[in-house]
């Protein structure tokens, strides 16, 4: 920033690629402390962008942590084939890979699958699908984790079939863990506790918690660079 001293303005000179504000023997004389102190304090926070780590994976950095364009992280452990390291083409928030059959607590972060560049926070708890949802991309759009349709009668169901109960509640779901025809009547759904099996003629169903998902913002991306020949 510039420092007036008798009338005549001082201008700090700047590196060339990060801009940062630097003293030289040109400026020295008229320099301000206070205007140099505030200056140096920016230069740390540019700087601070592009510190590099380290890791053998890049699923090892922190969840929940801000990563700006141009981050590296550097691999561990190198070698023929791989790759030097990681470098960040998007910014945004780290969270790990939405999993299949996993239990999502309130609060948990996750990126989409497949990736659309959201970052998506759990706001009701349950267990993920065997397959991903339809990821919505709208900001603070609450969506269910589970991709179902309702309970039918006399029907044949396969193995990892979804269904919901005809009173149109996706509380919970219910996955088929053995193919079969179902019953005429509809099961008894809020009779069956969490996590466990139900008998529905020839079909067996297993009750899970329905999680519900909203995009909060956006996720970083890494990609490999520097292969190892």
């Amino acid at each position: 920033m510039p420092t007036l001293r008798i009338g005549v303005t001082i201008e700090m000179e700047t590196t060339n690629k990060l801009g940062l504000k630097i003293v030289t023997e040109t400026t020295f004389e008229q320099d301000d402390i206070k205007e140099t102190i505030v200056n140096y304090g920016e230069n740390f926070n540019k700087l601070e962008k592009y510190l590099k780590s380290s890791a053998q994976a890049i699923e090892e950095l922190h969840d929940n942590t801000f990563y700006p364009i141009g981050y590296i992280v550097w691999n561990k452990a190198p070698a023929i084939s791989a790759h030097i390291g990681w470098v960040a083409t998007r910014e945004g928030i780290h969270a790990k890979t939405w999993k299949p059959n996993k239990n999502y607590v309130v609060g948990d972060l996750i990126k989409a699958v497949p990736d659309n560049g959201g970052l998506y926070e759990c706001v009701v708890d349950g267990k993920s699908s065997t397959s991903s949802p339809t990821f919505l991309t709208g900001l603070h759009q609450e969506f269910y984790d589970v991709n179902g349709s309702n309970w039918r009668k006399d029907y044949n169901y396969e193995v990892g079939d979804i269904v919901y109960p005809t009173n149109g509640s996706k509380q919970y779901y219910y996955i088929c863990e053995t193919a079969g025809l179902s019953s005429v009547n509809e099961p008894v759904w809020s009779s069956i506790q969490n996590e466990t099996a139900s008998i529905d003629n020839s079909v067996v169903w297993r009750k899970a918690k329905t999680i519900k998902w909203k995009r909060i913002g956006n996720s970083c991306e890494f990609r490999p660079f520097g292969k190892i020949e």
